[in-house]
């Protein structure tokens, strides 16, 4: 389990509930690519400066770890 700040663990919890999104490139999503847990699609927002993230297994492996969730798959509209 790694030592993360709540916005970062907020965001590996909306990217593991809502599926793919487009975020600023801040420390925080630097850092979680860097631990493996995010990933960029290579998708970018011209408009906003933003790019697009996924949740890996690995982030999706975090988040089980640390609130043992019976399952933290993509909500289905």
């Amino acid at each position: 389990m790694y030592k993360l700040p709540p916005g970062s663990l907020y965001r590996l919890q909306t990217l593991a509930q809502t599926g793919a999104r487009f975020y600023k490139v801040s420390a925080y999503m630097r850092r979680l690519e860097v631990l493996g847990l995010v990933v960029a699609t290579g998708r970018t927002d011209p408009r906003t400066n933003c790019s697009e993230y996924r949740i890996t297994e690995s982030g999706r492996a975090e988040l089980k770890e640390r609130y043992d969730l019976p399952s933290i798959d993509p909500i289905e509209p």
